[in-house]
């Protein structure tokens, strides 16, 4: 009896081993070469350690509050609008290998420090974190303190994509906001694809029953002949 109890018990930590490295490795980071834009927010690393600022005009923020977009979790700061532009279908195939992403963030502080972590989650659930950001500040519920970011997507398999942007405390880590594609439309089914996969692309088509490249060329030298053959004729009989 003490046997099987013990062999029940090492099968079910195997289980609960292979449960959490499942659930680990459902979310991996393959960072892409990422370009920031953003109005002057950007701080200095020793600027991080200071304090928060006081905290904002309670009615603005309720206010601001009220407009924001619909998001899955927020804290002392939240999104107020996420813009999303796919860019670069050069093969036309309907698959973009480019991405432009801004948002504009607000906080309850007059001033708060954070970065966002950037990732996509594919039709099998899997998510991938492509950017973080660098620190940037949040000012009470201004709508100049945005953020944005334009990357190519590399080693991307072609397919419909979530995104998932979360908002940190850079101070601890701790998230402050967070949206996806689970929340707003806008941010879900993403058709992208690798940007190396995204080349223009030129089609032959041949088959037993139509006419080649190498037919049309026949075809036009018999024109081209016979359009000789006929003008001399006609000059013949002319002169």
């Amino acid at each position: 009896m003490f046997t099987n109890r013990l062999k029940n018990l090492l099968i079910a930590s195997v289980f609960t081993v292979s449960t959490i490295q499942m659930s680990q490795a459902q979310v991996v980071e393959d960072l892409q070469p990422t370009q920031e834009f953003q109005t002057n927010t950007a701080i200095p690393k020793f600027q991080v350690e200071q304090p928060l600022g006081l905290k904002a005009d309670a009615n603005a923020v309720q206010l601001a509050q009220s407009t924001a977009i619909n998001q899955s979790y927020q804290s002392t700061a939240w999104f107020q609008s996420v813009d999303l532009t796919l860019k670069r279908d050069f093969n036309g195939n309907g698959f973009f290998s480019r991405l432009y992403i801004r948002f504009d963030a607000n906080t309850e502080y007059t001033r708060q420090p954070a970065y966002a972590v950037y990732s996509l989650i594919n039709q099998n659930g899997y998510e991938t974190i492509f950017y973080t950001s660098s620190i940037f500040n949040l000012f009470d519920v201004s709508s100049q303190d945005w953020f944005a970011i334009e990357t190519n997507l590399d080693r991307l398999p072609r397919g419909l994509y979530k995104l998932r942007i979360q908002l940190k405390d850079a101070q601890t880590g701790f998230n402050l906001a967070e949206i996806s594609g689970y929340d707003t439309a806008s941010l879900d089914r993403m058709a992208l694809e690798d940007v190396y996969s995204d080349d223009t692309v030129t089609y032959y088509e041949e088959s037993g029953g139509s006419v080649g490249v190498f037919s049309l060329l026949g075809l036009s030298f018999l024109y081209m002949s016979r359009r000789r053959k006929l003008v001399a004729q006609n000059s013949t009989l002319l002169h």
